[in-house]
C-alpha cells in the first residue's frame, strides 16, 4: 500500500513537472461573475491539455474582492482530456460573495489518464 502511494506521489510529481508545458498554463478563467440572486460567484474556464498525453485535471478557483481580500473558492475534477483538447466548464463558489469579485486559478493538478 506504501509503495503504491510513493508510485503515485513520483507520478503526480514528474507529471506536474512539464518545465515546456506547465498545468498552470492549461487553464484560464475566461469569465467571472457574481449571480445578484443566489449571491454565488461562478468562474467559466477553459482547459486546453498542452501535454502530449490524456490527462485528468483538478483545480481551484479563488474569489477575490477589489481590495484582495478572498470571499470565496471552489473546485472541480476534469477527467480526460486528450492531448490538444480544449475543454469548458464552469466552477461556483461556496460562500455567499455580496461585492463585485475576480476570479483566480490556483492549485492546479495534471496527471496522466
Amino acid at each position: 500500500m506504501v509503495a503504491i502511494a510513493v508510485i503515485l506521489v513520483v507520478v503526480i510529481v514528474v507529471v506536474n513537472n512539464d518545465t515546456d508545458h506547465p498545468p498552470a498554463d492549461d487553464v484560464k478563467v475566461t469569465s467571472c461573475t457574481v449571480n445578484s440572486a443566489t449571491q454565488q460567484a461562478t468562474a467559466r474556464v477553459e482547459i486546453h491539455n498542452h501535454s502530449s498525453k490524456a490527462s485528468t485535471y483538478a483545480f481551484t478557483v479563488e474569489f477575490v474582492t477589489a481590495n484582495g481580500t478572498r470571499v470565496s473558492e471552489g473546485g472541480t475534477l476534469s477527467s480526460t482530456v486528450a492531448p490538444g483538447q480544449t475543454v469548458r466548464t464552469e466552477v461556483g463558489g461556496v460562500d455567499r460573495v455580496t461585492q463585485k469579485v475576480t476570479c483566480k486559478v490556483t492549485d492546479v493538478t495534471r496527471v496522466a489518464s
